[in-house]
């Protein structure tokens, strides 16, 4: 398992890496499709968002997979192992589309999704 648990976390850095390589490369701050990456880039400019960005998105990893290494359980672990792979997932689809422009039903699903959560949030 500990193997799963570190092929999972290495999807992820690498997955992320790539992202980020595409988001530099191709991208841009004023090109994001992230709404939320976006935001981050119009306050702090698009270095100060990378870095904020990267900075919680490595807090968060740190946290998920410290925790399942050294205090999870059996099925906590195999949680974090699946969901560390299918955010991998969106994080490669999230590269490719930067390259490409082309979008994959995984990248529409997750857009429409924020735009739900965005319009309801919105709402209150």
């Amino acid at each position: 398992m500990d193997a799963a648990l570190l092929f999972s976390l290495i999807a992820l850095v690498l997955t992320k890496a790539a992202d980020f390589w595409t988001t530099v490369k191709h991208v841009g701050p004023h090109a994001e499709c992230n709404p939320l990456a976006r935001r981050v880039f119009h306050k702090l400019g698009f270095k100060g968002g990378l870095v904020v960005v990267a900075l919680l998105w490595a807090i968060i990893v740190a946290a998920a997979y410290g925790y399942a290494w050294l205090l999870g359980t059996s099925w906590e672990r195999w949680v974090t192992i699946v969901v560390g792979l299918v955010v991998a997932w969106a994080q490669g689809d999230a590269a490719r589309f930067n390259v490409t422009g082309k979008s994959s039903w995984l990248t529409r699903k997750m857009l429409r999704l924020y735009h739900h959560w965005h319009k309801w949030w919105r709402s209150r």
